[in-house]
């Protein structure tokens, strides 16, 4: 197939680029309110996939339904799908964000790629090759694989079944462009590593969210002259302009290590959530507030810390 011109971003972008969640209270109609595209044509689709009866589809975004009892509602938006929404929906990817976050005892969101797109030439697609065939990287994954191919050169970092897998390839090539520098870097993340990523969207500008979680999963690095431990290598110079200074986020941690905002409404939510209710629907939210602040029982650390962390934020947020 001969090789193709079309017309590219120059400017670096970073993208949603992939985006499934389920839910478990919504149906097929409410999910197309939800995501702002209610008034598209949604076409009705003979079979269903992945153990659900039933589809509807419009512009590669798929909403899944009539499966088993528990599987519920099911949503997928493929790359396509994301300029889709991106295009047609009457709300943004923070206000979805948002959505999912704050109602994540009826939305479980199971995988999440986001990608950045390099269109200036930051990253060299055969040095990054080199690099990671001469073990010059720093990296959270165990596995790795370079493969070469028609469509050009990609890097993977973990395993596809993995919550954090990174891939790094060649988009022009891929897609037989001439004369056009398009180097992608792709994190799938899945499950709390998904679920962390939207939580820090919160408070983070998607940029800073992107780089921070890329920092902490994988940074190439160069050797001094002296030191054998790569952990202080300091970082190439390519991949330090790609993270413009930004320092590590943590989507996810050890129990009790780093308590946030989504374990937080994941236990009051799904765990505490019908107790919750019972107590509401008996004794109603007066009582509730009454009861809490009288007990003698002392907050736990990790409640602490976060209160902190959030009065902070809140002080930020006045002081703008």
């Amino acid at each position: 197939m001969p090789k193709t011109t079309t017309a590219v971003s120059q400017e670096n972008l970073i993208l949603f680029d992939w985006l499934t969640f389920t839910s478990h209270c919504d149906s097929p109609e409410t999910i197309m309110q939800l995501l702002g595209l209610k008034d598209v044509p949604w076409q009705r689709m003979d079979k269903g996939r992945n153990g659900y009866k039933g589809r509807y589809f419009f512009e590669n975004i798929s909403i899944l339904y009539d499966g088993a009892e528990n599987m519920g509602v099911c949503v997928d938006l493929t790359g396509t799908g994301c300029r889709a929404f991106e295009t047609y929906s009457t709300i943004n990817w923070t206000e979805l964000m948002q959505i999912l976050f704050y109602n994540s005892g009826d939305y479980n969101v199971t995988r999440l790629d986001m990608a950045f797109d390099d269109h200036t030439g930051i990253l060299d697609i055969d040095q990054l090759r080199d690099d990671t065939d001469d073990h010059m990287y720093v990296s959270r994954s165990r596995s790795w694989k370079v493969e070469y191919g028609s469509a050009g050169t990609t890097i993977y970092h973990g395993s596809p079944k993995s919550n954090m897998y990174i891939r790094i390839y060649d988009k022009a090539a891929e897609r037989q462009l001439e004369n056009v520098h398009w180097i992608r870097v792709e994190m799938q993340m899945r499950d709390e590593i998904a679920q962390g990523f939207i939580s820090g969207l919160l408070r983070n500008p998607v940029g800073t969210q992107f780089r921070g979680v890329l920092h902490n999963y994988l940074r190439y690095v160069v050797q001094p002259a002296e030191d054998t431990n790569m952990s202080r290598w300091p970082t190439a110079p390519y991949w330090a302009q790609l993270l413009e200074d930004v320092q590590r986020i943590r989507c996810w941690s050890a129990p009790g290590m780093e308590y946030n905002e989504f374990h937080l409404s994941n236990f009051v939510i799904n765990q505490a959530g019908n107790a919750l209710d019972c107590y509401l629907r008996i004794f109603g939210m007066d009582d509730l507030i009454r009861e809490l602040g009288q007990r003698s029982v002392k907050m736990s650390p990790k409640y602490q810390r976060l209160l902190v962390k959030y009065k902070h934020l809140k002080r930020g947020i006045k002081n703008e």
